[in-house]
């Protein structure tokens, strides 16, 4: 079993994003330039954070979603920033709040339902596994999957989910990166401990289907991931962002749906 160095505190991240930019003069953007980044994990370390009491060589250890800004190498040059589009940024995030909340709980929604209709179709224990990693939901039993769904709707009792839920996100060039993968062995503080692998971190890519980082720190604490274990953590993470894009795209429609019946008066 291949065993790789655990992720802390200020461990880098290395990734590669696209986004589309505006290049003057033209007005118009240019869709998914490539733009490498490069930064620290600093925040958010666990589930539990700001508590801190798991140390890997003396610096805090840090678990899937552990957050590092830094800014984008930029390829080439974006608009500069003004007053105006930084204010109308940070409007647009803390309007952005309550859909991503909506959102959350349509996913949700939406694995209870891949849960429920899997649940009807046989299918060997692998491919059981599999979804119940993807959707969260244990499909076993009746009881497991009440425990299941009660467990998703939990984290929103915690503080911890509504800070981290208003973190803005940083505008253009200012970047962000995580970890996305972590052991499906080893937990600090009740969520999954990252390691530093190719493909094993994410950054602030337009394009998230597939974590498109990797975590670079070193450490002589060591965590034992299979291959076939990594492969299907990226499958998880790739099942994981196509749902969550389907329900996006599924309550963009509704919108555009419900703003073009008030527009006509229909």
């Amino acid at each position: 079993m291949p065993l790789f160095p655990a992720t802390k505190l200020t461990d880098p991240v290395m990734g590669l994003d696209f986004h589309a930019v505006t290049i003057p003069p033209s007005p118009a953007p240019v869709p998914m330039i490539p733009h490498p980044y490069f930064g620290p994990l600093l925040i958010w370390l666990t589930p539990t954070f700001p508590k801190i009491n798991v140390f890997i060589n003396g610096m805090p250890a840090a678990g899937v979603g552990t957050i590092g800004y830094s800014v984008h190498i930029p390829s080439p040059l974006p608009s500069p920033p003004t007053m105006a589009n930084m204010h109308s940024f940070f409007i647009r995030h803390l309007t952005n709040v309550p859909k991503a909340l909506g959102l959350a709980m349509l996913t949700i929604l939406a694995n209870m339902a891949i849960a429920a209709i899997s649940a009807l179709i046989p299918k060997p224990p692998a491919v059981e596994s599999f979804i119940k990693d993807v959707t969260g939901i244990d499909t076993s039993s009746s009881a497991s999957a009440w425990e299941s769904i009660k467990g998703a709707f939990a984290s929103y009792t915690q503080w911890q989910t509504w800070a981290k839920l208003l973190i803005p996100p940083l505008p253009y060039i200012g970047a962000q990166g995580s970890t996305a993968v972590g052991s499906p062995n080893v937990t600090v503080n009740g969520g999954p401990l990252g390691f530093n692998a190719p493909l094993m971190a994410a950054s602030c890519s337009d394009l998230q289907f597939v974590p498109n980082a990797a975590g670079l720190g070193f450490s002589n604490v060591l965590v034992g991931v299979s291959l076939a274990a990594m492969v299907r953590g990226l499958a998880v993470n790739a099942a994981q962002a196509g749902v969550s894009a389907g329900v996006n795209k599924a309550a963009e429609a509704v919108a555009s749906r419900r703003q073009n019946r008030n527009e006509c008066g229909c």
